[in-house]
């Protein structure tokens, strides 16, 4: 195998750990996102990291990063100390690291400073990540207000920054077909995501989170081509499935559905 898929929370946000660790062995993937948003799961949960990562270690599962740091580029003192606390359970789960999100709430994406303001958030996580020896996965997001929607946005600013050493980009394919965006900075790429549109009556601009399935042959986004141009250009990482969709997610079938698109993308892609 060329990459290593893995499967984020989204995937059974409903269902308690051993279900979703469960999920995971019965499809064959080796590691996890774990995700600080999903109520009564684990971060929201309290849950100590320790016992977490003793949970997966015996699961035989890796953690690929720890999602998300919401409003990285809306930096306060109390984004400092969310930051703090997400890095400090990102390394004791022994994970590359953390994906950041930028703010995409109405207005979000109308500061004129809105270079600037992504470089704030990004020079003051900086520390943060290196002391704990994390990177910071910058994730461009898609939708109408996101104030940063397209990867040459976070290049500019890690670039003026000088701060690959600490960051490297989070490719959402979803995100990136959604934004209409045609730049792909391959050997920027540290993580990718994965997810399957089916729906074919809205506009890439108008499709939203629960449209996101897992990826089969009549995907609009184009997951096949987009991992296959990766490869290609030298990507080995984490491939996260990530879907939103409340029918799949609880699709009564989802470990027989998840298999046959990993089988579908691992096959349609070459990555066997």
């Amino acid at each position: 195998m060329t990459v290593t898929f893995a499967l984020n929370r989204t995937c059974l946000p409903q269902r308690p750990l051993a279900d979703f660790v469960a999920l995971a062995r019965a499809v064959g993937v080796s590691a996890v996102e774990i995700r600080n948003d999903i109520a009564g799961r684990e971060f929201a949960d309290g849950m100590p990291a320790a016992d977490l990562r003793a949970r997966l270690t015996d699961a035989g599962l890796q953690v690929a990063s720890v999602n998300a740091l919401q409003r990285f580029n809306d930096w306060t003192p109390a984004r400092a100390d969310e930051a703090r606390a997400l890095v400090a359970y990102a390394a004791a789960l022994n994970a590359p690291g953390l994906v950041l999100c930028p703010a995409h709430l109405p207005g979000d994406d109308r500061h004129p400073d809105a270079h600037r303001r992504l470089c704030q958030g990004l020079a003051a996580l900086r520390p943060i990540l290196a002391d704990a020896g994390i990177t910071g996965y910058v994730e461009p997001l898609g939708m109408r207000h996101s104030s940063m929607n397209r990867q040459a946005q976070a290049v500019a600013a890690l670039d003026e920054l000088d701060a690959w050493d600490d960051f490297s980009l989070c490719y959402d394919t979803f995100q990136h077909f959604r934004a209409g965006d045609e730049a792909l900075f391959f050997d920027r790429i540290g993580l990718v995501h994965i997810s399957g549109i089916a729906r074919a009556d809205l506009p890439p601009a108008d499709l939203t989170e629960p449209d996101r399935g897992f990826v089969f042959a009549n995907d609009r986004v184009g997951n096949v081509d987009r991992l296959r141009a990766l490869v290609t250009a030298g990507y080995r990482g984490f491939v996260s499935v990530e879907p939103f969709s409340p029918d799949t997610q609880q699709d009564p079938q989802i470990a027989q559905r998840l298999r046959d698109s990993l089988d579908h993308v691992t096959r349609a892609a070459g990555l066997a």
